[in-house]
Formats: C-alpha cells, sequence, structure tokens
C-alpha cells in the first residue's frame, strides 16, 4: 500500500508540472486561437536568465526568479505585438511560434554554456517523508503552487474586467472587438502570461532534483502537449486535470511495466492515454464540441 501511494504522491508532483506547462499554451490558445510552440523557448529563457540573476547579478532566488518571470512575460508580450499580430492565419503564426523556439535555445545556450549549471535552488535533494512515504521538498512546494494557480485563474477569468474579456475574445473576437474590448490588450496580456508560465516551469525544470539548468530544456514544454489535447485545447481546469492523469498513468508505467516492454515505454504512455480518451471524448475532457451539420 505504501509503494502504492508513494507512485501516486509522485505522479501528482509529475502531473502538476505538466500541467504548470500547460496552462501556458492553453492562455493563449484561449485567446486567440494559436497554438503556441514558442512556450519552449520561454522556458528555457526563464531558466537561464534566473540563473543569470541569481548567480551573475547576486539576487536572492526568488527575486531572481520573479524578474525572470517578468522578463521573459515581456519578450513574449513583445513577440506577439511586434510579429504574431501581424500574421492573420492561424498555421503561419503556429510554424513562427516553432522557428522561435529553435532559434532561441542554441542563442540561449551559446551565452551560457555548459552541459549543466547549478541554479542553487532552496531545495536541492531534501526529502519530506509523511508516513513513510517520501516527497522532494521541491514537489511538495510545487502541488500547492498548482492548486494555488488554478484558483487564481479561475477567479481570473470570472471576477475580473480582463479576465472577462479574456473569455469573450475567445468566444467571438469580433463581436468582442464590436462591443469595445481592445483585442490587442487581450492578446498582450494572455501573451505575457503564458510567458511568466513557461519561465517558472523552466526554473522548476531547472532545479538540483531536475538535473540543473542544462541544453534541451525546451523539449520539456513539448510534454504538455498531449495534456492540453487530452483535457482540452482552451480548458485551464482541462490542463490541470489533464496534467494530473497524465502524471499519476506515467508513474504507474515506471513502477508497473515490465522492462521487456523497453526502458521507454513510460515516454510513450502519454500519448497513449492521449488517444484513449480522444476516441471517447474527441474534443478532450473539457473541450468545447464543434457541431457539424451534414
Amino acid at each position: 500500500m505504501t509503494d502504492v501511494l508513494q507512485t501516486l504522491t509522485s505522479g501528482i508532483a509529475l502531473g502538476s508540472l505538466y500541467a504548470v506547462l500547460a496552462l501556458g499554451f492553453v492562455i493563449v490558445a484561449r485567446a486567440s486561437g494559436i497554438l503556441n510552440l514558442a512556450q519552449g523557448s520561454f522556458v528555457v529563457l526563464g531558466a537561464y536568465l534566473a540563473y543569470a540573476l541569481i548567480h551573475q547579478a547576486g539576487l536572492p532566488f526568488w527575486a531572481g526568479v520573479v524578474v525572470a518571470m517578468a522578463a521573459v512575460a515581456l519578450f513574449a508580450v513583445l513577440l506577439e505585438a511586434l510579429v504574431l499580430h501581424r500574421v492573420a492565419d492561424h498555421f503561419a503564426a503556429l510554424l513562427i511560434t516553432f522557428g522561435v523556439t529553435i532559434a532561441v535555445a542554441p542563442v540561449i545556450t551559446g551565452i551560457w554554456p555548459g552541459d549543466s549549471l547549478n541554479l542553487g535552488d532552496p531545495w536541492a535533494l531534501s526529502v519530506l517523508r509523511i508516513g513513510g512515504i517520501g516527497i522532494t521538498a521541491r514537489d511538495a512546494t510545487l502541488i500547492p503552487i498548482t492548486a494555488v494557480l488554478l484558483l487564481c485563474f479561475f477567479l481570473f477569468f470570472r471576477y475580473t474586467r480582463i479576465g472577462l474579456s479574456l473569455r469573450a475574445t475567445a468566444i467571438d473576437s469580433e463581436a468582442a472587438l464590436a462591443q469595445g474590448v481592445s483585442t490587442r490588450l487581450v492578446y498582450g496580456i494572455s501573451w505575457g502570461i503564458a510567458g511568466a508560465l513557461g519561465a517558472f516551469g523552466g526554473v522548476i525544470l531547472s532545479t538540483t532534483v531536475g538535473g540543473g539548468v542544462r541544453p534541451g530544456l525546451e523539449v520539456y514544454a513539448f510534454l504538455a502537449l498531449p495534456v492540453i489535447i487530452l483535457g482540452g485545447l482552451e480548458s485551464p481546469l482541462g490542463a490541470v486535470v489533464g496534467g494530473l492523469i497524465i502524471g499519476v498513468v506515467q508513474q504507474f508505467a515506471v513502477s508497473l511495466v515490465p522492462e521487456s516492454w523497453g526502458s521507454g515505454f513510460s515516454e510513450v504512455v502519454p500519448y497513449l492515454v492521449m488517444l484513449v480518451i480522444l476516441l471517447i471524448r474527441p474534443a478532450g475532457l473539457f473541450g468545447r464540441r464543434e457541431v457539424r451539420r451534414a
């Protein structure tokens, strides 16, 4: 029983990380309908900027993280305003965002070379023991942060003017514009939030438990793609629920699947779960169904 609870706890922690990464995709897709593959660049940029601010500029850890998140958010806003806002076709925008990730990653690793840089996070390799179940201090922090993020998203979308504008723009951008909603402001805010979330995810991935700040971090952003498809492309709640489902199933696959199935089988599990769910609900767990008429 203890082993089951240990695996479940590890899965929830992994799912929380997936959820943070997925929320960055969802907020942009909800506002503008664009699948933002530049999220990978936000992840790697946030991690390396946090390292520079903490170790080279001498800022305290959390101050460096917050400043890095703000800087990446500004980068995301400028990317949308100066480049993507001029592109009308969503497929072209998709290619541009993918190109940004491809271009940014080698530039960043060229500025800060090295296989792995120590971020100096406050959790290190500390493990908390609760009733025989071990959980890293980082994961013990990440799980409640994800819960708070979900609550903030709910309150933001439901009770703030900007949140209502985001919802209106997601439903019908032309009607929202006719009612006086500034779509440029809505798009800028959504991209800024996505940038900040991507930077935070990059910091979490770069902790001592995660292996430090290193090349290839941008790839981890794409692990969120099965999550957002599973939960529904424009659903913040779906991102969190999908992340938890994928994280838990993946951890159980690591512990239960025989080695004869291959060492990389657990990496395929998110996509298998996604396919099963889509066979039942093509729009995802919380996605809106499209009505098709013959």
